[in-house]
């Protein structure tokens, strides 16, 4: 279960932040991540609330975004969001096709109180 690994350093970048901005309290953390990340939204919940239970975040909720999929193609250069596997492209119907995004997991917001 990565989601642990990825939720114990997600506490370990947002508790620096806060000790280098003097932040008081942390309400909420929007979390991005794509589709095709492996990061299950359920799990990584249930890790951060299990990393959260007391310390610097207690009480703090966290927002998951979910990114979608989007690829180019690379017969047509066409941009495109797959609706299912194999992708292809709506344009070309080429299977040769480049993930742009859905890949990724960031932190995209802290809301916080200073």
């Amino acid at each position: 279960m990565h989601e642990t690994a990825l939720v114990q350093d997600l506490v370990k970048a947002v508790e620096k932040t806060i000790r280098q901005n003097n932040i008081k309290k942390v309400n909420s953390i929007a979390l991005s991540v794509g589709t095709l990340s492996n990061a299950l939204p359920d799990a990584l919940i249930f890790a951060f609330e299990a990393f959260t239970h007391s310390g610097l975040l207690k009480g703090t909720k966290l927002i998951i975004k979910e990114i979608p999929v989007k690829a180019c193609c690379e017969a047509c250069g066409q941009y495109f969001e797959p609706d299912g596997f194999p992708f292809a492209c709506p344009e070309c119907r080429g299977r040769c096709c480049s993930i742009t995004q859905g890949e990724e997991i960031y932190i995209e917001s802290l809301d916080c109180e200073i």
